[in-house]
């Protein structure tokens, strides 16, 4: 995961890249805590307020 100025850096192409693997990811981990093939709860968590990250990124950029 990039931090927000890293983000801040990228054009929004990168951006929606970014963005779709990262949606990616948290359906993957999703999908491992259900399973019980993982405990790591706490990643979704952290996956979902970097995704809105992303989306505010692109949101600012629009503008």
């Amino acid at each position: 995961m990039l931090t927000t100025k890293e983000l801040r850096k990228l054009e929004p192409k990168k951006l929606l890249e970014e963005l779709e693997k990262a949606k990616k990811e948290l359906f993957k981990i999703k999908f491992e805590v259900e399973n019980g093939q993982s405990k790591s709860h706490h990643l979704i968590g952290k996956h979902r307020k970097y995704i809105a990250r992303i989306k505010t990124i692109l949101n600012q950029q629009q503008s």
